[in-house]
């Protein structure tokens, strides 16, 4: 008759059951975590000549080109996005809109009007607009050339 020496008692055997599942849940749990930080948009430098132009189209019509230098997300926010649009004459990219971003736009080149909130400015080269979340806004290029601008919309994370 063997011995009851070595045989594990069922207690050891769902204390060690518990460790196992405890350390292969915290292992998942890092690699999870790492890849995420993987995720986060690196620090580079982005030239105009490395950014795709496509065309961009308000209600089914182009209306102009638009390239996105960076999307994704930062150490400090969410939905982080800078781009750039040509805006052809008499053209808006989509009427006023919010959403839940704050967004900066910057003005290179052209003239139009900027809705921020129900207050229009006209606006030209070297004018910037900044809205907060959820405020209504939009640009509608009033000139007889392309405008240009740049914009960049971001999020907090965790509430700042």
């Amino acid at each position: 008759m063997p011995s009851n020496r070595f045989r594990p008692r069922p207690q050891t055997l769902g204390l060690g059951a518990l460790v196992l599942t405890l350390a292969l849940g915290w292992a998942g749990r890092e690699r999870s975590f790492a890849a995420q930080k993987e995720e986060l948009l690196k620090s580079r430098t982005v030239t105009l000549d490395q950014v795709k132009q496509a065309d961009f189209s308000d209600r089914g019509s182009v209306v102009g080109k638009l390239g996105i230098y960076l999307a994704g997300d930062t150490p400090g926010s969410s939905k982080f996005v800078t781009g750039r649009l040509l805006l052809d004459p008499g053209k808006t990219p989509h009427p006023p809109h919010t959403h839940a971003e704050e967004e900066v736009m910057v003005i290179e080149q052209g003239h139009g009007e900027i809705d921020v909130d129900g207050k229009i400015t006209r606006v030209g080269p070297g004018s910037v607009m900044y809205t907060a979340p959820n405020v209504p806004h939009g640009i509608v290029n009033t000139g007889d050339t392309p405008i240009v601008f740049y914009f960049i919309k971001w999020a907090g994370k965790d509430g700042k």
